[in-house]
């Protein structure tokens, strides 16, 4: 199963085992995630995670839910050769490792984008918001993520060796942060949010009816190692950049406008909040852009650190020549016209 800077593994087990605290083997299999090193060093990390997972769980949200092992913990610290063995650093070396259930479904990655899954996607981050604006956990409060909005700036710090033209691109995005995202910092509404609400993390189920016709449910989300104290609109700004990264059926900028739409029929944005959100896409592209270009430079045996870069900085291009009034404009018709269909 991809990942970042972890290890994924769905297994499948045998149904004869000597665990008291699970009552029944699923069919559908389980999650074997290995943490790196240093996040597993950080106090709270897994526990906070947990707790968030059992809210959503009892809130309907289609998340995997932790298995205590045979001492009734949900997690343990090992020494992993697949994580540590090129690690040489006097560091923490010790990987965390959980078992979760296994949720059926396919990532968005893996279905054409269209309007419908676009707006169920939207509508699935509106409904993971509401579900989590009651929970809250002090680790939450003061946990440290680089793929958060606060450390936009210190791109500036990893762009030697990048084409000339994509650094201009990205420092076009970056003068501005200061005047558009810096000085509003504080005025956002904040809680608790994904982190990282990408086409992998998203999952959809596809049946075929009676009839022959094939549906497709966007309802089931994955990952939530970067969840954390920060802004809605940077949870919507990711999400929508995400979108706009494989969207082909139809206008890129447009099929974020169906996204958009989708979580707008659930949950309501501040005039502040639309008005950052444009930039907040841009700097989510440029994040994603950056970083994995510097990261493959180290690592490049890691294919999976060049998927942001295939349609990444045409669609940078594209939605950094568009005026942001006009970009809200054709956004905001795209609602209306939604509005329009449900009266």
């Amino acid at each position: 199963m991809v990942s970042f800077d972890d290890q994924n593994f769905h297994i499948k087990v045998a149904k004869e085992h000597l665990n008291p605290y699970i009552s029944q083997i699923s069919d559908d299999g389980y999650t074997l995630k290995i943490t790196n090193p240093m996040r597993s060093a950080m106090e709270g990390y897994f526990d906070s995670i947990h707790a968030a997972l059992f809210h959503l769980n009892k809130k309907g949200i289609r998340a995997p839910l932790p298995i205590q092992n045979l001492e009734g913990k949900t997690w343990t610290l090992e020494e992993v050769p697949l994580l540590n063995e090129e690690i040489n650093t006097s560091g923490p070396k010790l990987c965390g490792v959980r078992l979760f259930t296994y949720i059926p479904g396919v990532p968005v990655s893996t279905q054409e984008y269209t309007t419908d899954i676009l707006y169920q996607w939207g509508n699935l981050l509106a409904k993971f918001h509401k579900a989590v604006q009651d929970f809250d956990h002090p680790i939450f409060r003061t946990k440290t993520i680089f793929w958060s909005l606060e450390p936009i700036p210190e791109l500036r710090n990893l762009m030697d060796g990048m084409e000339d033209h994509h650094k201009k691109l990205v420092l076009s995005v970056l003068d501005k942060y200061p005047s558009i995202i810096e000085k509003n910092m504080d005025r956002l509404p904040r809680g608790v949010i994904h982190g990282d609400f990408n086409e992998n993390n998203v999952l959809a189920q596809v049946k075929t009816t009676e009839e022959n016709k094939i549906t497709i449910s966007v309802d089931g989300v994955l990952d939530f190692e970067d969840m954390h104290n920060g802004t809605f609109v940077w949870d919507i700004g990711l999400m929508l950049a995400y979108t706009l990264l494989d969207c082909k059926t139809i206008d890129p900028l447009e099929g974020a406008g169906h996204a958009l739409a989708g979580y707008l029929s659930l949950r309501s944005l501040s005039p502040l909040e639309i008005l950052v959100l444009k930039t907040c896409i841009e700097s989510r592209l440029c994040q994603s852009l950056v970083v994995c270009a510097y990261s493959y430079r180290t690592d490049p045996k890691n294919s999976y650190l060049l998927t942001s870069a295939k349609n990444g900085w045409s669609r940078l291009e594209q939605i950094c020549s568009i005026s942001n009034e006009e970009l809200l404009q054709k956004w905001k018709e795209i609602q209306e016209n939604y509005v329009s269909k449900s009266v």
